[in-house]
């Protein structure tokens, strides 16, 4: 799936949504149930997500460096 312009797993996204808030996990859900391709994100969104990344299991940290190295992500950051 293509979570704010970055291609990431669908098991990662699952795992992610687990950890975040409420709302923005039950975003990631829906989107894992409905088969969704590309998620956009805010960048509120965006900054939630790494937020929780920071304190995440280990096995979530490579997706933490992955968006933080995306030239995509850091795109849509500027905004």
């Amino acid at each position: 799936m293509l979570l704010g312009g970055v291609d990431v797993d669908d098991r990662v996204v699952r795992d992610l949504a687990a950890i975040l808030d409420r709302s923005l996990g039950n975003k990631l859900e829906s989107a894992l149930v409905f088969r969704a391709k590309i998620v956009g994100l805010t960048t509120e969104e965006r900054r939630r997500i790494l937020a929780a990344l920071e304190h995440a299991p280990a096995g979530l940290q490579a997706v933490r460096q992955v968006l933080l190295t995306s030239e995509a992500w850091r795109l849509r950051d500027r905004s």
